[in-house]
């Protein structure tokens, strides 16, 4: 499953890339087989990720801890889930 978001992130475009990075050297590296993450400027953020089991993902996405680092760093968006489309 697909998974996009877009948003901005306060705290500037290095942060976020950093966690992202820390992130998929963890835990979040076994759900995510690649991501593009990109810069749009002004704080602005967007990324797509191929994520291969959602239900790990959701728990992560919505732990205390992640949460609370969004508030701490200004980040605020919305993810989407999307799947290919066919003909």
């Amino acid at each position: 499953m697909n998974i996009f978001f877009h948003g901005t992130i306060e705290a500037g475009f290095d942060v976020l890339k950093a966690k992202i990075e820390e992130d998929m050297a963890g835990p979040m590296g076994k759900l995510i087989s690649e991501y593009r993450l990109a810069d749009l400027g002004n704080n602005e953020v967007m990324c797509a990720m191929n994520c291969t089991d959602m239900e790990p993902m959701g728990a992560f996405m919505a732990d205390p801890a992640e949460i609370q680092w969004d508030k701490d760093n200004g980040a605020v968006y919305k993810a989407y889930m999307m799947s290919e489309m066919t003909e």
